[in-house]
C-alpha cells in the first residue's frame, strides 16, 4: 500500500466517523436529547480531521517523510477491515464508533511516533482527539 492509498483510507474512515456521529445526533434527538451536543462536537472534530488529511493528500505533505520508510510496518488491517456501519440503535452506533475511534487512535499514534516536527504534532493532536472521543463514547454508553 502506498502513501496515497493510506491517506485515502484515512479520509474514508474519518468520513465514516463523521457520519456515525451525525447519526448519533439523530438518535440522541429522539432517545437522549442531552447527548445531541456531544455527538455534534465529535462530528465537527472528525470533519476537521478529514479536511486535514485531504490537505495532506492534495499538497503532498507526507511525501519525502520518514513515514514512507515505515509503510509496511504500519498496521492498517483493523482500519482496512472496517466497512460501512449501519447501526440500528444508539447502543450499536456507540459500539461501532468506539471500535473505529480505537483504530484511528492507534494509527495516528504510530504516525506521530514515526514523523517529526509539525507532522508529528498534527497526528499526536488527532490521536488525542480520537482518544477523547472514545472516552466520551464510553461514558455515554455506560450512562444508557
Amino acid at each position: 500500500m502506498n502513501l496515497e492509498e493510506i491517506l485515502k483510507r484515512l479520509i474514508w474512515q474519518e468520513n465514516e466517523l463523521y457520519n456515525l456521529h451525525k447519526l448519533g445526533e439523530t438518535f440522541a434527538a429522539y432517545e437522549a436529547p442531552k447527548l445531541r451536543e456531544v455527538f455534534q462536537i465529535m462530528a465537527e472534530e472528525e470533519l476537521r480531521h478529514r479536511k486535514t488529511l485531504e490537505g495532506m493528500l492534495s499538497n503532498g505533505s507526507l511525501e519525502g517523510t520518514a513515514v514512507i520508510d515505515y509503510l509496511d510496518a504500519i498496521s492498517l488491517e483493523p482500519m482496512l477491515e472496517d466497512e460501512r456501519a449501519e447501526p440500528d440503535s444508539l447502543e450499536e452506533l456507540i459500539t461501532e464508533a468506539l471500535l473505529r475511534e480505537k483504530h484511528a487512535y492507534e494509527l495516528y499514534t504510530k504516525l506521530a511516533e514515526i514523523l517529526e516536527g509539525p507532522m508529528s504534532h498534527i497526528f499526536r493532536m488527532m490521536a488525542g482527539e480520537e482518544l477523547k472521543h472514545a472516552y466520551r463514547l464510553r461514558v455515554v454508553y455506560e450512562g444508557l
